[in-house]
């Protein structure tokens, strides 16, 4: 693995935190940012999401979100509710690297590595 930063919307963020719990790799949330086209792509961890963002230099938003309807088990579809309740929350990003934090008022609620 390289320790050079990466763009944005040229690779695959997997969570490793939501809402300050740890994420195990088993069922781990994911986004896909498509910055043309405005759109974000991914996994709740169990169903696939997709939707539109905003993005500024130093705003993150995240428009409304469609997912499938799987069910699973119960861990791992709770903590896909917290993590698509995050996502509705986020107002900020932090690109550092390899890792991409996301901010509801100055609070990190979804942290993601590549």
């Amino acid at each position: 693995m390289s320790d050079e930063p990466v763009s944005l919307g040229e690779t695959t963020w997997t969570a490793v935190e939501v809402a300050g719990a740890p994420v195990d790799e088993r069922g781990a949330p994911t986004l896909v940012f498509d910055l043309e086209e405005s759109r974000v792509a991914g996994s709740g961890g169990l169903n696939r999401l997709m939707g539109t963002l905003s993005l500024t230099e130093d705003a993150l938003r995240f428009g409304p979100l469609a997912t499938t309807l799987m069910a699973g088990p119960e861990d791992v579809m709770e903590r896909e509710r917290v993590f698509l309740a995050a996502l509705a929350r986020v107002r900020a990003y932090e690109l550092d690297g390899r890792s991409l934090i996301l901010y509801d008022d100055g609070d990190a609620v979804v942290r993601l590595t590549c």
